[in-house]
């Protein structure tokens, strides 16, 4: 769309800049989210309250933007959208509710791929931004249907926190078919009544042809109601659902994991420094989902990986937050510093690699990371170690100091609160005296950044958060685990669905071994998860349950590689229906400790062929 035709559609809401015949392609709302194309983007600079977008104009321009817009730049985002909106004539389905709208929409697109061109919400783009942003993908959509085989098709979510929000979001998604959710309590401070929000939510389907609403609430069946309305047979319908959500799925909430951010800043001062560890897929979570949340809550200073892959894969989806690589390899180097990634230096030989790398470049003052061994015995240097280290610091110019950090190996367990803070002095003595000695040099390492300390980590912040020093680190913390009792929120549940449902008599046996013998008639279900998936296979044979229909049902026979038996006599199971392996009914300490382990090998064992889905609420 020609910039020309953008001012039209925005009218008088907002000051639109830029040439005339400039085509746009992208817009943009976060600065740090610029892609590839910046002189084809429109950025709107939406004022906050505790922020302006106007300031970041500057920057952008010399990144090569050349569009802006100024004023009420939301109003005038969302008068585009709803302008592109009225240029579409296909069908768009419209998404509410407090929960499920992500999963329907992410089903929905499974099981009509193959006859529609589906254009959908990002993520759960479902806010009085994200809505507006969503629909611009249409634009230019009808001139190019000649080119498509397959009729296009829409599905937008729409979530509100206060009334008088749907509105504008129905203007802009205007659907044909609307799709309700479950409605809860969330966002309930801002509602009269429950009936109030729901009648709020309602106001999505005033201009739609059907509104569909499955009063058992369950995604399933939400889903062959859709098919039923665009024209599908019942055959079809039953075929695709059994074939497309009999999958295993690792559901992601990533409000509740910024929400967990949130309450482990409270315990630190406003001008210390969060690292977030993002290392091993984001412990499973996902890492390029998990760090685009963590950067757009504006809540995290730094990031960190384990090695350097990880880092190049964060920075072409768009990550801008500083990196550290915990275990630079040597092989990796230019990988590093071509990605702008800061590497750990824990030895003599990896700062003299670091340092070759970097002058080979002909690099300056690159940002390096000092490990300490306080007592952990895995890396770091000693203090005996630190003259040398100062000194080689001190006469060369490739690298700088941005950090000197360490490791705590039972901040979690009280019974070595004494070894714990053993090692909080060990570090900060060692750090104070690289810091007096860098100083000491008149070095240009400490003269443009000072240096910072860093020691504590999810358990550290809660209790040694007297000793946070200058940075701390996040890791566990983030997915709900609490070392002083405070009730975090659950951010990842593992799912799947029954394939089968069948009673077995007395005296048969179940699984490969035929370890699990029945004793009487048992009505046993067949789950798509196996060890492959990272179900481990020690819930074998009673060692572990699952949750369905409010009921918890044990384990039966050997776990499969891709498949699983349970018993789940009693619980009237159906096929199709959900089962959560891990979540709010099973939480994944209680699986950790039926198998012996802790909950990181539960989280870093789930496969990555299992789907992720990520939502907002």
């Amino acid at each position: 769309m020609k910039l020309k035709e953008i001012r039209q559609a925005i009218g008088s809401l907002a000051e639109v800049s830029g040439d005339d015949e400039l085509e746009i392609r992208h817009l943009l709302t976060d600065s740090r989210q610029l892609g590839a194309e910046p002189g084809k983007t429109l950025f709107f600079a939406i004022r906050t309250a505790t922020n302006d977008g106007a300031r970041y104009i500057p920057e952008l321009r010399e990144k090569g933007v050349q569009a802006f817009v100024q004023g009420d730049a939301v109003a005038a985002l969302q008068a585009l959208a709803a302008h592109v909106r009225e240029q579409f004539h296909g069908t768009v389905i419209g998404i509410t509710g407090s929960n499920g709208k992500t999963v329907v929409k992410e089903w929905l697109y499974q099981l009509l791929k193959d006859d529609y061109t589906v254009i959908r919400s990002p993520k759960s783009y479902n806010s009085q931004i994200g809505v507006p942003l969503s629909v611009w993908q249409l634009e230019g959509v009808e001139s190019r249907k000649s080119k498509v085989e397959r009729p296009v098709l829409a599905i937008f979510e729409a979530g509100i926190s206060q009334p008088g929000e749907m509105e504008k979001l129905e203007r802009i998604i205007r659907p044909t078919i609307g799709v309700i959710t479950y409605i809860g309590h969330e966002h309930d401070e801002n509602f009269a009544s429950l009936e109030q929000k729901r009648a709020e939510k309602m106001k999505l389907f005033v201009h739609s042809q059907k509104v569909i609403e499955d009063p058992t609430h369950q995604n399933v069946r939400t889903c062959a109601a859709v098919m039923r309305a665009l024209g599908y047979d019942e055959e079809t319908i039953n075929t695709r659902i059994l074939h497309q959500t009999h999958e295993t799925v690792l559901k992601v909430n990533l409000s509740a994991l910024v929400d967990n951010v949130r309450y482990f800043r409270s315990k630190l001062k406003p001008t210390t420094k969060l690292t977030c560890m993002v290392k091993a897929f984001a412990y499973g979570a996902g890492s390029v989902e998990v760090s685009k949340a963590l950067q757009a809550s504006g809540l995290v200073d730094y990031l960190a990986v384990a090695v350097a892959d990880e880092g190049v894969e964060l920075r072409r989806a768009g990550i801008t937050l500083p990196i550290i690589i915990m275990d630079p390899e040597v092989a990796a180097m230019d990988l590093i510093l071509e990605n702008n990634l800061e590497p750990n230096v824990y030895s003599h030989q990896s700062l003299k690699t670091v340092i070759a790398a970097v002058e080979a470049k002909g690099l300056e003052h690159y940002p390096i990371h000092i490990k300490i061994d306080s007592g952990m015995h895995r890396l770091g240097f000693y203090k005996e170690d630190l003259p040398w280290l100062i000194d080689r610091l001190t006469h060369q110019k490739a690298v700088r100091v941005a950090s000197v950090f360490s490791h705590l190996a039972g901040s979690d367990e009280p019974q070595f609160d004494d070894f714990t803070l053993s090692q909080i002095r060990y570090f900060d003595d060692c750090a104070e005296t690289l810091k007096s000695g860098l100083s000491a040099e008149r070095s240009v390492l400490c003269q443009a950044q000072p240096v910072l300390k860093h020691i504590l980590n999810s358990a550290g912040i809660e209790r040694f958060s007297d000793y946070q020093f200058d940075m701390c680190r996040l890791g566990i913390g983030l997915y709900g685990f609490s070392f002083a009792g405070a009730k975090l929120r659950n951010v990842c549940t593992l799912e799947t669905t029954i394939l089968s449902v069948k009673t077995v008599k007395a005296g048969e046996t179940i699984g490969y071994g035929r370890h699990t013998k029945l004793d009487e008639d048992r009505t046993i279900a067949v789950i798509p998860i196996g060890y492959a998936d990272g179900f481990d296979r020690r819930f074998s044979n009673y060692g572990g349950e699952v949750w369905v229909r409010g009921k918890r049902c044990p384990v039966v026979g050997n776990v499969c590689m891709d498949q699983a038996m349970v018993d789940v006599t009693g619980a009237d199971a159906r096929p199709g229906d959900l089962v959560e392996v891990f979540g709010e009914h099973l939480p994944l300490e209680e699986l950790a400790d039926k198998l012996g382990t802790i909950t990181y090998e539960i989280l870093t064992s789930v496969s990555r062929r299992v789907q992720r889905l990520y939502f907002y609420e």
